[in-house]
């Protein structure tokens, strides 16, 4: 499938530099943040300024993590919203709250639902392989549950979103959930997630993949999941898990020119065929990173106002 041509003429004309030649992960981090930073300002919307409130949040057997809320407005005593934790992406090894783009969603997804937005700086691999993002991520929901008065959310209004890499994450969390504790989630929105950890459902015909691109994704995933039986497992792979029942309804957006196409479109099928609500959508002539750059395509924008109208649900 071919790539949108607006959009690469936007890229183009933006002039900036490929991934770095290296193995250093300190080195990738840094260039995955500078290329955003030089991007995502031409490319990507921008938010409004408002309510941040970061709380550190105890991991039993795991690092503590950062959770940062976006509140649509001031936060008051009587302010009780619904919630979304919210999963950056970025490979399970890079990406973080402090990059641009996860920022602005966040913020957008906030105002425009009218709702809390929970971000997660969940802890990044190699250094931190799975199941600490998991865990750290089952945590969060846990204290939003535990912690809902104080923090002006409501526990029986939730949903779990996440992009990519994070997307993989939030689908998993909600078999953790369903298999632990069963909290009412509402909802979930998997943008471009990678389901299936064995890559046998990864469709290297959606776009041209060279073989240090299909290296590179095989080293996040060796990175994320060293050891491959557990890359069999439903918290690692979604889409290969043998029970899909009682799973809370998704929103699941594919992009036409990404690899993990294959993955999301497999899994809205199999929760469809499990009985689970499902809406799927593919962004013809996106890569995978596309849904990012609304201010360059209409597929992008469309794609966005698409998860505000799915939060706003949340008040239903």
């Amino acid at each position: 499938m071919t790539i949108d041509a607006h959009l690469i003429r936007a890229l183009a004309g933006l002039g900036v530099p490929g991934p770095p030649a290296t193995d250093d992960i300190e080195e990738i981090r840094k260039a995955a943040l500078d290329y955003e930073e030089a991007v995502y300002p031409h490319l990507g919307a921008s938010g409004p300024e408002l309510p941040v409130r970061d709380h550190i949040v105890p991991v039993q057997g795991h690092p503590d993590v950062l959770v940062r809320l976006y509140y649509p407005r001031e936060p008051t005593a009587d302010l009780t919203l619904p919630v979304c934790l919210h999963f950056f992406g970025g490979g399970w090894r890079q990406g973080g709250i402090h990059h641009p783009s996860v920022a602005t969603h966040c913020a957008v997804r906030a105002a425009e639902a009218d709702i809390v937005v929970a971000a997660i700086s969940y802890a990044l691999a190699p250094e931190h392989p799975y199941p600490t993002a998991l865990e750290q991520g089952y945590a969060a929901l846990e204290w939003l549950v535990r912690e809902a008065g104080a923090l002006g959310v409501d526990p029986a209004r939730m949903a779990v979103s996440g992009q990519s890499a994070g997307g993989n994450l939030a689908a998993a969390l909600t078999h953790l959930n369903r298999d632990r504790a069963r909290h009412p989630l509402r909802l979930q929105i998997l943008e471009v997630p990678g389901l299936d950890l064995t890559l046998s459902h990864t469709d290297l015909e959606a776009v041209e993949t060279t073989r240090e691109q299909w290296a590179g994704l095989k080293r996040m995933v060796d990175d994320y999941v060293p050891e491959i039986e557990d890359r069999r497992g439903a918290y690692a792979s979604p889409l290969l898990a043998q029970d899909l029942s009682d799973l809370p309804p998704a929103y699941i957006f594919t992009a036409g020119c990404d690899p993990f196409r294959a993955d999301g479109e497999a899994y809205a099928a199999a929760l469809a065929a499990a009985g689970v609500p499902v809406s799927a959508l593919r962004l013809v002539g996106l890569p995978h990173e596309g849904g990012l750059y609304e201010r360059a395509s209409l597929t992008a924008r469309t794609a966005q106002a698409t998860i505000a109208t799915a939060l706003r649900t949340l008040h239903d």
